[in-house]
This record gives C-alpha cells, sequence and structure tokens, in this order.
C-alpha cells in the first residue's frame, strides 16, 4: 500500500506542478556545468539520464556521508552488509554484483579495486565534495572497465577568495561523533609577467561510529588536500593528495534464531574485524599549446598513484586476509569543443593505462599467498556534431585490452596468466526543441573484466581461468522537459541484455562458486521531476522551497538456463523518493525526505526459491538555523521507525538466511563555525 500511495503521490505531484509551470514567464536558465562525457558541457545539453548534486544540495540534506545524499537520486539503490564502512551503490539492477558494475570517480580518477570490495565510499569525507555527478546507465565506451550499470563521478572542493575556514563537528545516537576541519583560498601573483594563481583546500575529519549494532563500530581519519597552480590562461596544473585509516567491526547476519535470542542490535560475530589504510596522490596538467588566438581544444594529462592495505580476521575459522593493492593511473585525452562550420562540435581522444598489484596473504586457516596483476590499457574516441539546427549525432568507440598475471606462490602451478580484449561503440542522437530541453535516443556496447576475487577463491584455494568476460549492449530513450526553468522533468526507458555475466552459483560445489551466466536482461524506466515553488508562488518569509519526486521501474531477470525468468537477487523492481527543501526567515532551513525500497530476493537466491525481502519506506528531517559564520541543526533519520533489512543473504546449502538489520529511529546534532 505504502508503495503504490507513494508512486500515485509522486505522479499527482508531477502533474499539478506541469500546469502550474506552463503559465509562468520564461526565466534564464541556470548553468550548470556537467563532465559526463569527459567533455565539460552545460546540463541542459545533456543527453543521458544525468543529474547534479551541488553543494547546495548536500547541505540542505541531513546526510552524513556521500552514499547518504546518493540514496536520495533517481534510480539510486544504497546497501551495506552491517556498518557505514561497507555501503554499496547499484544503479539499474545489479544486487550483489552492483560494485563491480557501477564505476565510481573522484575529480576523474578511478576508485574502483581490482577486488571486489568495491569503491570505499568512507573515504570520501561528504563535508570536501562540491558536487557529484551521477550518469545512469552504460558509459563503457567513455570510461572503460566498471562503467556498466552508472557512473558516479564526485568532484571535490577547490580554494577560491581569501583565506578562510571552517571547524564542524557533530554527535548522535549510538555513541556517534565527528569532527572536521577545513582551509582554504587563493592567491594571485604575477611570475615570469605570467598572472599566476594558486588555489589550495586542506581538510582533516575524524569520525567515531558506535554503530547500531554491537561489533559494528567504526572509526576513521582522513586528511585531504588540493592544489592548484594557473600558470597562464594556457597552462594550469592540480594536485590531490589524501590519506585515510580505518577500523570497524564485522558485525555479520543474524539467522531468524539469532534475531530472536540476541535481539536486532546483537551480533553473533562479535570478535570479526577489519582495517584499512589507504593513500593516493594525482596531479592532472590542462595544457592548450596553440598562441592565444587560435583555440583548437586542450591536452588533459592525469597522473595518480593509490596504495591500499587491508585486514580481515574472521575468528569462528581462525581466518585471516591481508592485501596489499598498488594502483598506477595515466589518463590522457585531447578536447574540442568549439563551432566547426557555425555548428557545434565536440571531440574528445584519450588513452587510459592502469597498473595494479593485488598481493593476497592470508594466516590462520587461511593459506593465500599469491599475487594477481592487472594491467589495462584503453584507447577512445567520441564526437558529436550538430548536424542540423539544435539536432546533434555523436557516436564512440573503445578499444581495452588487460594482461592479468597469477603468481600463486604456493600452488603446484604457480604462474599463469590472461589476456582478455573487447572491443565497444556507442551512437546517439539529441534533439533540442526548446531551451533547456531534448528528446534523445542511443545505443552502447558495455563490457566488464573481471575483479580478482572471482578469478581466485580464497576459501578453496582454487584459481578459475576459465571464467569469461562480460559484455552486452544498452538500448537507452529519453526525454528532459524544462518548464521555464521552473520544474525539470525527466522520463528515461531502457533495456540492457548482458552476456556470460558473474554470479556467485550456490550450486556450485560445497561452498559455490563464480560462474558465467548465458544471459541477463534489464528493462525499466526512470521518471523523475524537480520544481522551485517559489516561481510558482511566493509564500511570505519564504526564502527557497524546492520539491522532487522520483520513481523508477526496473525488471532485471535471467534469461535461458536453469535460473531462466528468474529475478536477480537484491536488486529491488520499485523505488521512489520524494523530498522537499526550504529555507525560511532567512535564517532557518528544513528538508524532509522520503526513500521507499520494493521488494526483492535475498542474495544467493538466484532459483528465487524464498520469500521475498520485505518492502521499507524511511523518512528523514532535518532543522538548521544559519548566521554568516555560524550553523548549529538537528536531524532524525527513520522518522518513523521502521524496522527492516536492506541487506539478506540466504545459505548455500538450505533455505535459511542471515538478515542485518538497518538502524531504527536516531538522531544527529551539531554546528560550524566558518572564519
Amino acid at each position: 500500500m505504502k508503495k503504490v500511495l507513494l508512486v500515485l503521490f509522486s505522479l499527482f505531484v508531477s502533474n499539478v506542478l506541469l500546469g502550474f509551470a506552463q503559465e509562468l514567464e520564461p526565466i534564464e536558465l541556470e548553468e550548470i556545468v556537467v563532465t559526463p562525457s569527459r567533455i565539460a558541457q552545460h546540463g541542459y545539453k545533456i543527453t543521458s539520464n544525468v543529474s547534479v548534486i551541488s553543494r547546495k544540495q548536500i547541505e540542505a540534506s541531513n546526510a552524513r556521508m556521500v552514499s547518504d545524499i546518493l540514496e536520495q537520486e533517481l534510480g539510486v539503490h544504497i546497501y551495506d552488509n552491517g556498518s557505514s564502512k561497507t555501503t554499496k551503490i547499484d544503479i539499474r539492477g545489479f544486487g550483489d554484483t552492483a560494485t563491480r558494475n557501477v564505476l565510481v570517480l573522484v575529480n576523474d580518477r578511478k576508485v574502483n579495486p581490482i577486488d571486489i570490495s568495491g569503491p570505499d565510499m568512507l573515504q570520501i569525507p561528504i563535508e570536501s565534495v562540491e558536487k557529484i555527478e551521477i550518469i545512469r546507465g552504460a558509459g563503457s565506451v567513455l570510461y572503460g572497465d566498471n562503467a556498466v550499470g552508472g557512473v558516479v563521478n564526485i568532484i571535490t572542493k577547490k580554494g577560491k577568495g581569501n583565506l578562510s575556514g571552517k571547524v564542524g563537528g557533530y554527535a548522535g545516537s549510538y555513541s556517534t561523533s565527528s569532527t572536521d576541519f577545513e582551509i582554504s583560498g587563493s592567491k594571485k601573483f604575477e611570475l615570469a609577467n605570467l598572472p599566476n594563481d594558486v588555489s589550495y583546500y586542506i581538510s582533516s575529519k575524524y569520525l567515531d561510529n558506535g554503530g547500531y549494532r554491537d561489533n559494528s563500530d567504526v572509526v576513521s581519519k582522513d586528511y585531504n588536500g588540493r592544489l592548484g597552480y594557473k600558470v597562464s590562461d594556457r597552462v594550469s596544473v592540480d594536485l590531490n593528495t589524501g590519506w585515510h585509516e580505518d577500523d570497524y567491526g564485522l558485525p555479520g547476519g543474524l539467522s531468524f534464531a539469532e534475531l530472536e535470542s540476541l535481539g536486532r542490535r546483537g551480533s553473533a560475530d562479535p570478535t570479526d574485524f577489519a582495517s584499512t589504510k589507504d593513500r593516493f596522490v594525482q596531479m592532472a596538467f590542462d595544457v592548450k599549446p596553440w598562441p592565444e588566438n587560435i583555440e583548437w581544444g586542450h591536452f588533459v594529462v592525469d597522473f595518480s598513484y593509490q596504495n591500499r592495505d587491508t585486514y580481515a580476521s574472521f575468528a569462528a575459522f581462525d581466518f585471516n586476509t591481508k592485501r596489499e593493492i598498488d594502483s598506477y593511473g595515466l589518463n590522457s585525452k585531447y578536447i574540442f569543443d568549439q563551432t566547426l562550420f557555425n555548428k557545434e562540435f565536440n571531440f574528445v581522444v584519450g588513452l587510459d593505462y592502469y597498473d595494479t598489484d593485488n598481493d593476497i596473504i592470508g594466516s590462520g586457516s587461511n593459506s593465500d599467498d599469491l599475487t594477481i596483476s592487472k594491467e589495462e590499457v584503453g584507447a577512445y574516441v567520441f564526437a558529436e556534431y550538430e548536424a542540423l539546427d539544435k539536432l546533434f549525432v555523436n557516436a564512440g568507440t573503445r578499444f581495452q585490452q588487460a594482461n592479468y598475471t597469477f603468481d600463486q606462490r604456493a600452488a603446484a602451478v604457480s604462474y599463469t596468466t590472461d589476456t582478455p580484449r573487447e572491443s565497444v561503440n556507442m551512437a546517439g542522437m539529441k534533439y533540442e526543441y526548446a531551451p533547456g530541453s531534448n528528446v534523445f535516443w542511443d545505443v552502447q556496447q558495455t563490457f566488464r573484466f573481471l575483479a580478482t576475487d572471482e578469478w581466485y577463491d580464497s576459501f578453496t584455494a582454487t584459481l578459475n581461468t576459465n571464467l569469461k568476460q562480460q559484455t552486452g549492449i544498452q538500448y537507452e530513450v529519453g526525454l528532459k522537459h524544462n518548464l521555464n526553468d521552473t520544474t525539470l522533468v525527466t522520463v528515461t526507458p531502457y533495456w540492457m541484455d548482458l552476456k556470460n555475466e558473474i554470479f556467485f552459483n550456490p550450486s556450485g560445489g560445497f561452498f559455490g562458486s563464480n560462474d558465467n551466466y548465458d544471459k541477463t536482461r534489464r528493462i525499466g524506466v526512470e521518471v523523475g521531476q524537480r520544481t522551485n515553488l517559489l516561481k510558482i508562488f511566493q509564500v511570505g518569509r519564504l526564502n527557497a522551497l524546492d520539491i522532487f519526486t522520483n520513481y523508477s521501474y526496473q525488471d532485471p531477470k535471467f534469461v535461458n538456463g536453469p535460473n531462466d525468468n528468474k529475478f536477480i537477487p537484491m536488486a529491488p523492481q520499485h523505488q521512489a523518493n520524494l523530498g522537499i527543501n526550504t529555507e525560511f526567515f532567512n535564517n532557518f532551513g528544513f528538508s524532509l525526505t522520503g526513500n521507499y525500497v520494493g521488494t526483492s530476493f535475498a542474495i544467493n537466491d538466484t532459483l528465487n526459491a524464498t520469500p521475498r525481502i520485505k518492502p521499507y519506506f524511511t523518512m528523514d528531517a532535518k532543522l538548521s538555523f544559519k548566521r554568516e559564520h555560524f550553523e548549529i541543526f538537528g536531524a532524525i533519520n527513520n522518522l518513523f521507525d521502521e524496522q527492516y533489512h536492506s541487506f539478506v543473504v540466504k545459505s548455500v546449502s538450505s533455505i535459511a538466511k542471515d538478515h542485518f538489520p538497518a538502524p531504527e529511529r536516531n538522531f544527529v546534532a551539531g554546528m560550524n563555525l566558518k572564519f
């Protein structure tokens, strides 16, 4: 019933606002620049289903992590298996494999590791984020590996203006506390007769999250810096660096019997734990090597290095694993985004190179002692041209090859290699029928190379090089309609077919095994609207009043084989969001957001043999008071005290399930001081 009411409410609000907005006078479009095609574009010119979360939206929400704000976005499913450290992002129904099928970038730096752990969202403090771009659907041609279900590009703050800073902190339920500090600014000066410009941003954060459940506590420390140096209008340098460390508990799942005896907040694994150390450095050069009176595009060269050490201990099995991952990246591209024959022309050609070593060392009952290396190179080209007035055509292609080496020091056959390669193409068309509005279609091939944990199984100490790489194709059409810059409506149906998608097969031996499924299919539609109500009517003492409603339907299923027509586990068919943000009396802000997640089957239930996970609806609220240099706020999460499980795992050998209870109603209060 909640689902039906939420969907009906979303449609009702959309139709009412459409009627109001059509009567308004046109207002100049806000120029939001996004980079979904690795070319900066104005938001109203984007073809695919893209949304941008601004810093203002982040501050208005009660989000304490990046995943919290993503959860409010159209078609994005967020879940975790016990703590804030293990958050997963799913776009377009990938369930348990979402971490390998959704690409996450930070300032265009790829943060997806080569194992199955997925991007670590905890090491991206939301206090340091300037904006977030969400690109739904395939992006393999432009972004390569992992960009199948979508791309999330997180852009951090840059320093600007005079020296300034912020000290903030909050405390909340479950013994949670956090403090953060940042300092930033910029300085112009002349050197060698060139107008130089230096910007700087430095931040730190300490988080102690006691956790809803026993042994779900997380303690983390972060230090990040960003330095920009604009040598001239033709040359600029951007340096990013960061250090992250955390320790966290692994509360594990609870069976029905354990839920009864231990309660929702209990843990059957009170001594399991893990830790992470992560360091990175990134340097990007943006160069226009032409005379100042010539605009022939520019070159961008990006170098990055990341060192990531993790340790996990499972006491019941005396099973311990240490991983040391070193990643080097080199990304270079030439961008031309000018006019050609008086028509808009966007063109990019680039080369991506990554070299990663994953040392896996076991102790206790874990006998792992190996290194899996992955070296990959990808070349791509993409172009969009205004063939007729307001009618754009685009096309692109990519070739990518990976070289895996498996150095098993403790095995009889110690050294093995594999060299997968893929070519993918895309084409599309867009017509801008009104200011800020367009209709589009596109078709794009996709691929994903295997993660190291998919090749190698630590529990059985076996390597399976017979697995195939995942490939597929996506068809997408869409409408983006801007009603006088008051209401933005998007409608995006899509169809995606994948071959050889990797899933854990519960029937593959005593412990189960990874396996290629013949074919999977995802059909869906995403509908959303966002409206500035103060452009429809004025209300005294209100400074802002924005409302949004989203609804997504997805039908992710296996095709052919023993699981034919069965739903892909952990991928809900229905999702909906709604929210309102308002500012009043100049200094007060209030936000109210709701999130509905429909039913899905438990992880490992590929035959859909057990009852579905129950749907849930949560609502969060935040009230804040701001002055020029001061802010206090209070927030309530899960306002109606919904008791639910966002993650459930079916046993390999039976119909028994492990449940991971989500937090009940909880509170947060904090303050920020600016100087």
